[in-house]
């Protein structure tokens, strides 16, 4: 018997008999990605077919992070500093993007899960139309605020022009990132989260091999610096958003694009998309803002502290890999089976994809922590940061496996719809722990960029338990989307 709860029916067959409706069968595709399983047995299978592409891809996007931070580390202390300044800022453009990607994400697993494939074409139409209208604003925005924002930071003038740059030529070309993410989100969705992963591990060649032609000046071409960076990254994923489009027009695809039913704007279809994302877009400027302020704490203590705090942040970046795949597999998992009216084994989904993550970030962590050194001559050649960033690497480690707890619990929280919590949760964590416990630590106290970190750690001590709490209290069963 499934204990899914009352008025929830066991679906008979394997990958939700719902792919079977209407319109299904000229749809051969869309078939293979439903990802519920037949019953508990399949659970792991059905999380590590997701999970593991993600992780792939992440792994792949913080690859050609770290490639352009090592190529621009070859520059300077202040180029290092301008960049990672300029990296936080598109953390917070990033943040506005998820209010449209979580909600295309939830609503096209719901419709998966329930067999409304021609719904979730819909919702993929309207989710790029958002993304049009975010990406102008982008572009404005960069044009004319990208040097006044760095400099708003506390950088001083040669990195405030530097990043300034960098951000200029990200922002003004941001449509590139902003339809990246809405079309990956949307197949993630949809259970297809190969595509992304190979999108993403094609352009990271092309973008190594542009970002070293234009920052260096090879191929006869004038040597572009921190510029070079800026413009190899935006190519590199003009050529993916091309592809991952492309993908969506062919005949058989999983989900299309093709056809002029579904462009026209939809209001109701558009609230029910932002009333999901907004709480996640709010927890990500929650989350890009508190680090902003972070950073500057940072910088008020010198632009070798706050490059060291770039350059440990981009190696730490590997540890939280696997709880981001795992906690996206936790969503698409738990919507798709709550659309096919099976919690039962969305709950089942959610444990092990927490397992695997806490596993996983808690091994990655200590290989940090013991190789910290190692990591930071990849970047630099600095022995001052050489030895703050080995020091600060095992402060962070330990906050990986509250980090896994509070990633994937999340996750699946937003995979239900309640997406509201864990913007809650970031807001506590963040703003009243991460802030004020890093400033007190840090500049105060006087404990440097190991101080600094361990309010990280007590910040993901504080989300784990509020995300767990939530989760075990069963109030997201309830909820509508």
């Amino acid at each position: 018997m499934s204990n899914a709860g009352p008025g929830r029916t066991k679906a008979p067959r394997c990958q939700c008999s719902a792919v079977a409706v209407a319109g299904a069968r000229d749809r051969p595709a869309r078939m293979r990605q439903a990802v519920v399983p037949e019953d508990a047995s399949g659970v792991a299978r059905a999380v590590n077919h997701l999970a593991w592409p993600v992780l792939l891809e992440n792994l792949f996007q913080s690859g050609m992070a770290t490639v352009d931070m090592i190529m621009v580390g070859r520059l300077g202390p202040d180029a290092i500093a301008g960049v990672g300044t300029a990296a936080q800022v598109i953390w917070v453009m990033q943040a506005a993007i998820t209010a449209i990607t979580t909600g295309t994400t939830v609503l096209v697993a719901r419709s998966f899960g329930a067999g409304e494939h021609e719904q979730a074409d819909r919702v993929v139409k309207q989710s790029l139309l958002l993304g049009l209208l975010v990406s102008a604003l982008f572009a404005l925005a960069g044009l004319f605020l990208s040097h006044p924002l760095i400099a708003a930071l506390g950088a001083d003038a040669d990195v405030t022009y530097l990043g300034g740059t960098y951000l200029q030529i990200v922002a003004a070309n941001g449509i590139v990132m902003v339809m990246m993410l809405v079309v990956s989100g949307a197949l993630r969705g949809a259970g297809d989260t190969r595509t992304p992963m190979a999108v993403t591990g094609s352009i990271n060649i092309i973008n190594i091999i542009a970002a070293y032609v234009l920052i260096f000046g090879k191929l006869g071409l004038p040597p572009m610096g921190v510029a070079g960076a800026a413009w190899g990254a935006t190519f590199a994923r003009a050529v993916g958003t091309l592809v991952l489009l492309g993908s969506m027009l062919r005949k058989r695809a999983v989900l299309s694009i093709r056809g002029w039913g579904g462009w026209r704007p939809e209001l109701a279809l558009t609230r029910r998309l932002l009333r999901l994302g907004l709480p996640s877009m709010l927890e990500q400027l929650l989350l890009s803002g508190g680090a902003l302020l972070y950073g500057a704490i940072a910088i008020g203590l010198g632009t070798a502290t706050y490059a060291t705090q770039r350059i440990t942040f981009q190696a730490i970046n590997y540890s939280f890999m696997p709880g981001m795949a795992f906690a996206m597999s936790a969503t698409a998992m738990m919507g798709q089976c709550l659309g096919a009216r099976r919690r039962d084994l969305g709950e089942k989904a959610s444990a092990y994809a927490t397992r695997m993550a806490i596993i996983w970030m808690t091994l990655m962590a200590t290989v940090m922590a013991v190789f910290g050194r190692s990591m930071m001559r990849l970047f630099t050649d600095d022995l001052e940061i050489i030895e703050m960033g080995a020091r600060a690497l095992i402060v962070l480690a330990f906050s990986q496996p509250f980090q896994a707890i509070g990633q994937v619990l999340a996750g699946s929280l937003r995979g239900a719809g309640d997406t509201r919590f864990p913007m809650i949760a970031t807001f506590i964590g963040i703003w009243f722990v991460r802030v004020p416990l890093g400033y007190l630590f840090g500049p105060v106290l006087g404990w440097g960029l190991s101080g600094i970190y361990i309010a990280n750690v007590l910040d993901g001590i504080v989300r784990a338990a509020a995300n767990y709490w939530r989760y075990r209290s069963r109030r997201w069963h309830s909820i509508r989307v």
